[in-house]
């Protein structure tokens, strides 16, 4: 069974920009599609148009300009632990927007606001050490949940 996070955001980046950003936080090559690939990790990433806009950024109050789509399939835990670690760092690379990462379409588990990340207290995949890593530098609390 495949894991997807979706990642809404409010940069302001075209989709090649927004493409060659993440390739290269993930360290991956893009494929003649525009999509990257990662040993158990498929990502997607690109610009809104008007006929695109999701519901749920508005919910957070940001104005949706682009998606990243993160779909994992290893069923190696180690694998998967370095995907999350290596997605997070995606996230955080367009921090300086306002974005949300949502699990499964449903459950916010990283919102960036005002230029301040939080994580939610409730997800326990932050407890992996790559991803601790990470983590520790930023807030970690309750999450507005409006699609749950």
């Amino acid at each position: 069974m495949a894991i997807e996070y979706t990642y809404y955001g409010a940069a302001d980046l075209d989709t090649d920009d927004l493409r060659s950003t993440v390739a290269a936080t993930l360290g991956a090559a893009l494929s003649p599609d525009g999509s990257m690939f990662r040993d158990g990790l498929w990502v997607n990433a690109y610009r809104v148009g008007a006929a695109d806009v999701a519901t749920a950024p508005g919910l957070f109050g940001f104005q949706h300009r682009v998606t990243i789509t993160f779909r994992f399939s290893s069923v190696r835990p180690d694998l998967e632990e370095h995907n999350t670690a290596l997605m997070v760092g995606a996230v955080l690379a367009l921090s300086g927007a306002d974005g949300v990462l949502l699990f499964n379409g449903e459950e916010a588990v990283l919102q960036a606001s005002g230029g301040e990340v939080v994580f939610s207290a409730y997800w326990e995949d932050w407890d992996e050490p790559e991803v601790a890593a990470l983590v520790k530098n930023h807030r970690v609390a309750s999450l507005a949940q409006p699609l749950l």
